[in-house]
């Protein structure tokens, strides 16, 4: 059997309770934490909650010569694999699920909070208003040549329906470096630069989240042009172009962040106004 777990957001706060009794007769439990980061995560304190070894997985672990040595074992043993967040939100997991049902592996999965669960709670945006999600990553060259259009096409795509836009920032965990709201500010007016289609500018409203619910979490809301400048701390970010924003969220935000009412109105007269012009051209 295969038991694939989340492990939450923040240090061991989010483990389920469920998980207790899937590793007390687990043969072999293992962690990977590449996908993702979890701010305050200690393996040591983790072992210890759970009373077994936990064996730490790479990239390379997971995705080449290790998941074959998890599904191996699987299919005479109870094997656990621990991933922060929610289990199936990179598709590596759930490829690891489908090969696994392949081979007439049993497959348990118990989840728990996710990056997109942390960025509700988070800001307090309505998640049946949020569009669909893209990830950003560092350009490969300086000058954007080859930079996919996807991220800008999902941001445009979004706006003219109104939702909101989450871009999940590049995490390269085995060369230590990963993609800052600040980064993906610039990068985002770097991108509209190259394509030229007036998707946004400097004044955009941008919100971004820096370790989502952690105990030094930090909330911006403001222009792309003053984010892009801005510090706030260390990994993981996550950052939102918000589409048409409703009442509640706008209190929601005003409360949670202290952003003026009347820069969260703009935004929603802009996109009125956006709107209108692009239904009478």
């Amino acid at each position: 059997m295969l038991v694939l777990a989340g492990i939450g957001l923040f240090n061991l706060r989010d483990i389920p309770l469920g998980l207790l009794s899937e590793v007390s007769d687990a043969s072999a439990v293992f962690v990977e934490t590449y996908t993702s980061i979890i701010p305050s995560f200690s393996l040591d304190k983790l072992s210890r909650l759970l009373n077994r070894q936990i064996i730490q997985l790479t990239r390379s672990d997971i995705e080449n010569r290790g998941a074959k040595i998890i599904l191996e074992r699987a299919r005479n043993e109870k094997v656990v694999l621990l991933v922060v967040g929610n289990p199936l939100l990179a598709t590596t997991h759930a490829s690891l699920v489908i090969e696994a049902l392949k081979l007439g592996i049993a497959v348990k999965v118990i989840p728990a909070a996710s990056v997109i669960d942390g960025i509700v709670v988070s800001t307090g945006l309505h998640v049946y208003k949020f569009g669909k999600i893209v990830t950003l990553v560092f350009p490969e060259d300086e000058e954007l040549k080859s930079y996919p259009y996807t991220p800008y096409e999902t941001l445009k795509d979004n706006l003219s329906r109104g939702l909101h836009t989450i871009f999940l920032l590049d995490i390269r965990q085995e060369e230590q470096r990963y993609l800052t709201a600040p980064q993906a500010a610039l990068l985002l007016l770097r991108i509209e630069e190259k394509f030229k289609e007036n998707v946004l500018n400097e004044d955009t409203l941008a919100i971004a989240v820096a370790r989502a619910t952690a105990e030094d979490e930090q909330i911006f809301v403001g222009k792309l042009s003053d984010l892009k400048n801005k510090d706030l701390g260390g990994p993981p970010h996550s950052l939102i172009i918000p589409g048409h924003l409703h009442d509640s969220e706008i209190e929601f935000l005003y409360y949670r962040t202290g952003t003026s009412m009347e820069v969260l109105k703009d935004w929603n007269r802009r996109l009125n106004a956006r709107k209108m012009q692009r239904d009478t051209s």
